[in-house]
């Protein structure tokens, strides 16, 4: 015969954010945003955090001083830094489960060898410890468009670290088909550059774009 199985879970999560632009005399542009998040999937003492995060811009080519440099259409230096979070673990993560089953939990308690009765067995163990994983992101980047738009050019560098990792560990055998929580268990650290050039060209009717993308990033576990 055919056996068939199904499972529903539930989880719940909600936002506040706040967000403020202001860009002076076209050439300083600000950007901050801050947001609280609370999820049903972590315990009642770690259900919320706050996620803040900034943004800061100098368009250098606007100013008096670099009026000269003819060659130089744009010019734009950028610095952000922020802060997101990562709940993706089960939505009863924090609780302890128990479940039954006729095959692996049954006992024949009446004597009655066709009509087992069934009983209970923890099927997951639960951690209210365990809370947000938090990625913090900072990035420093140049933008410029020289020698009449011909030439757009790019340069990011960035650096990503990832704190209270969330990681489902393995349980020793002896603690049998028991499903194991997930913890916070260390740190993550991804840094790199990436660099980018395009040229734009125009030969009669055809114009065309060419196009370099170079990049390069090194992962590290710090914990």
């Amino acid at each position: 015969g055919q056996a068939n199985g199904s499972n529903e879970g539930n989880s719940s999560l909600f936002s506040l954010f706040a967000r403020a632009d202001a860009t002076l005399f076209d050439k300083y542009i600000v950007s901050a945003t801050v947001r609280r998040d609370g999820s049903s999937r972590f315990g009642p003492d770690n259900r919320y955090a706050v996620f803040p995060a900034f943004s800061v811009a100098w368009r250098l080519s606007q100013e008096p001083f670099m009026k000269s440099v003819n060659w130089l259409d744009d010019l734009k230096l950028r610095f952000g830094w922020g802060q997101t979070g990562n709940q993706e673990i089960d939505a009863n993560n924090a609780f302890s489960q128990y479940s039954q089953s006729i095959g692996t939990t049954a006992y024949d308690i009446t004597g009655n060898s066709n009509n087992p009765t069934a009983g209970f067995a923890q099927s997951s163990v639960g951690n209210l410890q365990t809370k947000w994983e938090t990625t913090t992101s900072s990035n420093f980047g140049i933008d410029a468009v020289i020698l009449n738009g011909k030439f757009d050019l790019t340069f990011d560098l960035w650096n990503r670290k990832t704190s209270d990792l969330l990681f489902r560990l393995p349980l020793p055998t002896t603690a049998g088909a028991i499903r194991a929580p997930f913890i916070n268990i260390g740190d993550l650290n991804n840094k790199g550059f990436d660099f980018g050039a395009t040229y734009r060209g125009n030969a009669k009717a055809l114009k065309y774009d060419i196009g370099l993308v170079v990049g390069a990033y090194k992962n590290e576990i710090l914990r």
